[in-house]
């Protein structure tokens, strides 16, 4: 297209919109925050994945976001001031990432419910029994396997976002419309509660459920 026949066009603009028309310098602006808010944007998808973000992958996301535009630091960086416990969410990450070896001693201490391993009968038999004494160098070269031998834990149930909570009184403000103000906190509750948790019951639960309450009220001596 020839420039004769754009400025006819540029003509018929309406005055009132003139002053709003960028300029090439804004234009170009424009169009690098656009490509910073498609970024920032498949962050913000990613984070809303169901169960499929771990700890350790929002830290490698905030990372990436806060190399690419280090203002966010402030708020994404594990040191934060929204971070409420980064002992913990640190201890989280580096065990996700099988790096328990370098855990501080605050970290360790944060987690230290999920490193405890599981206690099995044949685990509680042989403590039971009396082991020879070792010498000093196999007790030093014996608790170093026992290290080594520590299975990493999977924290990836540990949710990463705060999405379950915020679609929970989503829901809750849904079903606690103005047309049900009267009812019970306990019965409000309880159907949030199951409506969450969908997955962990059927029909044949609800059944079970009902004829329990059935047998309890025949059991109940009567007044």
């Amino acid at each position: 297209m020839q420039i004769r026949e754009v400025i006819p066009r540029l003509e018929r603009i309406d005055e009132r919109i003139i002053d709003f028309v960028p300029t090439p310098r804004e234009n170009a602006k424009l169009k690098g925050l656009y490509e910073d808010l498609k970024n920032l944007e498949s962050v913000n998808k990613r984070l809303q994945q169901d169960h499929e973000v771990s700890l350790s992958d929002v830290r490698l996301l905030f990372a990436h976001v806060v190399e690419h535009y280090p203002t966010t630091g402030k708020y994404l960086q594990p040191t934060a001031a929204v971070v409420k416990f980064p002992d913990f969410e640190n201890g989280v990450v580096k065990i996700l990432n099988d790096d328990m070896r370098h855990l501080t001693r605050q970290e360790r201490a944060a987690v230290a419910k999920l490193l405890e391993p599981a206690v099995t009968t044949d685990s509680a038999a042989s403590s039971a029994t009396e082991k020879p004494r070792e010498s000093f160098a196999d007790a030093a070269l014996s608790r170093s396997k026992t290290r080594e031998a520590t299975p990493r834990v999977d924290l990836q149930w540990i949710p990463a976002t705060s999405n379950d909570v915020e679609r929970l009184f989503s829901r809750a403000g849904l079903v606690y419309s103005s047309l049900r103000r009267a009812m019970n906190p306990a019965t409000l509750e309880t159907i949030m509660f199951l409506s969450f948790n969908r997955t962990w019951w059927d029909a044949s639960a609800v059944a079970q459920g009902i004829e329990a309450k059935k047998v309890r009220k025949r059991q109940r001596p009567a007044v």
